[in-house]
């Protein structure tokens, strides 16, 4: 099913954000690629290559909620005329690698830039690296530009 919630033009940074916040909440690849701009731009800063465009960002986002079952805890968000900051923490349940279960929490923030449409044409992800590192190590998962194509 395709969310055809397309944000509608002069939408506020703080009213977009919470509309596109809902995509990741709910996990919804359709919603969250609806309000990109075609040739959006999105990058995890985490040694892996940015993803450009709003269909390859969708299957970008199948392919992550297939993996890592994550979920939020917002901390702060700031907002701007054409752009948005959001401090969170990724909360992720996951094994060691002798199959123990554990909680990783990895601070992230983003970095958001709409256009007048409303539409979001470029996101940054930045990750705590330390965390990030020792969370994936524990439970032996390869990162960024080590990850093996899936």
């Amino acid at each position: 099913m395709v969310f055809s919630g397309a944000a509608a033009p002069g939408l506020a940074g703080e009213e977009l954000f919470a509309r596109y916040h809902v995509g990741w909440e709910t996990r919804d690849p359709d919603r969250i690629a609806s309000l990109h701009s075609e040739d959006t731009f999105y990058w995890l800063h985490d040694g892996s290559e940015p993803v450009r465009g709003r269909e390859a960002l969708r299957q970008y986002c199948i392919g992550v909620f297939a993996r890592y079952p994550f979920t939020f805890e917002l901390r702060r968000s700031l907002f701007a005329e054409r752009h948005w900051v959001l401090e969170w923490v990724m909360v992720l349940p996951l094994k060691d690698t002798a199959g123990q279960p554990f909680t990783a929490r990895v601070e992230m923030l983003d970095v958001v830039d709409f256009n007048e449409a409303g539409e979001v044409t470029r996101k940054d992800v930045y990750m705590n690296g330390a965390q990030s590192q020792a969370a994936f190590a524990r439970a032996g998962i390869a990162t960024g530009a080590d990850r093996q194509p899936h």
